[in-house]
This record gives structure tokens, C-alpha cells and sequence, in this order.
């Protein structure tokens, strides 16, 4: 009995004192798409955006923007050009299409503000 209790205490502090496995931390997002509107920029929800790359070509992925008027695009690092449509009864002000460059460590923001009616 004496033999099996030492033998457990010592299991647990050898496992108390090992290092805890570390998760892989989790990757930062490509980009974030924030859709807000009137003076006060509220968040403004379904507002689709195409992310496509930079240079040009298809598509990549549409996002749209939920209850805190935001998306994430969870791509990898680089340069991207995001478009957002209008939708009905808003205007957009500014650019329809921003580019932004994501590095590691940094998410970068694409903010769109609309006037609705």
C-alpha cells in the first residue's frame, strides 16, 4: 500500500512539474472587412465584400458582415483588393475597393462607411 502511494505522489508531481503541451497559437486573419454607417459609425450588418488578390484575377471568397458589422477573410499574409456593394436605400463614401497588405503578426482593417436613407 505504502509502495503504491509513493509511487502515485511521485507519478504526480513529475506530471504537476512537466510542461504543459503548448496549442499552437491560432493565425492572425488576412484582413477584416468593418461596414458602419451614419455619424456616429454604427455597425452595419450584410454587407457583402469580394477579396481577390492585388494583382488581379478571380475572386478568392465573398464575406459578409454580421451584427458587429464586421467579416474575416482567414487567408494567408499578402496583398488584397476588397470590393463591397451598396446596398439598397445606402451610399458608399469613399472607394467601393480598398487594397490592404496583411503581415504576420497584424490584421488589417478595410473600412467602409455608408450615408442611408
Amino acid at each position: 500500500m505504502r509502495r503504491t502511494l509513493l509511487v502515485t505522489s511521485a507519478l504526480a508531481v513529475a506530471c504537476a512539474l512537466a510542461p504543459l503541451a503548448q496549442a499552437e497559437p491560432p493565425a492572425d486573419a488576412a484582413l477584416k472587412v468593418q461596414a458602419v454607417y451614419g455619424p456616429e459609425q454604427f455597425p452595419m450588418a450584410g454587407v457583402a465584400a469580394d477579396i481577390a488578390p492585388c494583382g488581379g484575377g478571380a475572386n478568392l471568397a465573398t464575406i459578409t458582415t454580421g451584427n458587429d458589422g464586421s467579416a474575416v477573410y482567414p487567408g494567408a499574409p499578402g496583398c488584397y483588393r476588397v470590393q463591397v456593394g451598396t446596398p439598397v436605400g445606402c451610399a458608399l463614401d469613399g472607394d467601393a475597393a480598398l487594397e490592404v497588405t496583411s503581415v504576420p503578426g497584424s490584421t488589417p482593417v478595410a473600412t467602409f462607411r455608408f450615408r442611408c436613407a
